[in-house]
């Protein structure tokens, strides 16, 4: 079934770094389109769109090159949360933002730093070494930690 392909696409990394930025994708969709209509949590919306943007660029490259180290579990364990992370913003954002919309965005993005976190454990792992995307992930993971901590703050 699979023969006629290329290559390329038969990648599970391909795959699983595509389904972390579909589903961050269709959440930052989501999160814009409720900051029009929410005009009152505008600002916490923003910064869930930009943890959501930098949550899943960041988590995709890490997918990616866990997956090329051969840490293969936790590629697909990062990717799950990640996805997971993201899913929960969408919910949360589609019907309308509420005080437990704010709290399911909060958890969101807490999932997309953990994810990042793991990921990033992997990566260093595999490599036995730090480097600039290790220190990168590494603010991510501040940054991240940090966002979700305002966005709790928002919760009544």
């Amino acid at each position: 079934m699979f023969e006629a392909l290329p290559a390329r696409l038969k990648s599970a990394r391909g795959w699983l770094a595509g389904a972390v930025v579909a589903a961050g994708a269709t959440a930052w969709m989501a999160v814009a389109r409720a900051s029009n209509t929410s005009v009152e949590h505008a600002g916490h919306l923003g910064l869930v769109g930009v943890s959501v943007t930098l949550g899943t660029a960041e988590v995709a490259y890490l997918v990616w090159r866990n997956w090329t180290h051969g840490e293969r579990r936790i590629a697909v364990v990062v990717t799950a949360t990640a996805s997971l992370g993201s899913l929960l913003i969408l919910g949360a954002a589609i019907g309308g933002v509420s005080a437990q919309g704010m709290g399911a965005s909060a958890v969101g993005v807490a999932l997309l730093g953990m994810s990042t976190a793991v990921g990033l454990f992997g990566v260093y792992r595999a490599t036995g070494r730090s480097s600039a995307a290790t220190l990168t992930g590494m603010f991510m993971v501040l940054g991240l930690a940090y966002f979700a901590a305002v966005l709790w703050n928002a919760v009544p």
